[in-house]
């Protein structure tokens, strides 16, 4: 393979990361809403969750190959900036783009993670709640069981 090819291969390679960042964005959009709505089907947050996180192995993979394809042809970008400048530009506008969206998808994560925290606060105390009334409950009908029950009476018929 020649190195413009390369060089066309490592461009592709960032077009892929910026459609799958664009992708977890709008998966974390998603997660936003499923925290905040308390009616929402935590299958359909698993379900979420796991396919963001496809997204980001195959960004991983992504990345793993366009470092050992750069590796290959640093030196020529390096050593002919002039032959190869628009393909210079375009890889660093879609770099920019990339760290942009990364920036974006950081930013998501932490606001997710509260929205997570409060919400599994407010599973955990419905749960604590319904124990609660559970054992109220429980403990009411025990006592009303009891107070209709009437104790076997000895009678003295001698007088």
């Amino acid at each position: 393979m020649q190195d413009k090819e390369y060089i066309a291969i490592l461009i592709q390679s960032l077009e892929k990361k910026r459609e799958l960042l664009d992708k977890i964005i709008a998966k974390n959009k998603e997660q936003k809403y499923l925290f905040e709505d308390e009616g929402s089907d935590p299958d359909r947050l698993e379900e979420n969750m796991q396919e963001k996180s496809g997204f980001i192995d195959q960004l991983n993979e992504l990345d793993e190959g366009f470092q050992q394809i750069y590796d290959r042809v640093k030196i020529t970008l390096q050593g002919n900036k002039d032959s190869y400048k628009e393909e210079i530009r375009t890889m660093q506008g879609l770099i920019t783009e990339i760290t942009e969206k990364s920036t974006t998808i950081q930013a998501q994560e932490q606001r997710n993670r509260a929205l997570a925290e409060k919400r599994f606060a407010s599973v955990k105390k419905g749960i604590r709640k319904a124990r609660t009334s559970n054992q109220a409950a429980s403990r009411y009908y025990k006592s009303m069981a009891n107070l209709n029950v009437v104790e076997s009476q000895f009678l003295d018929e001698k007088n």
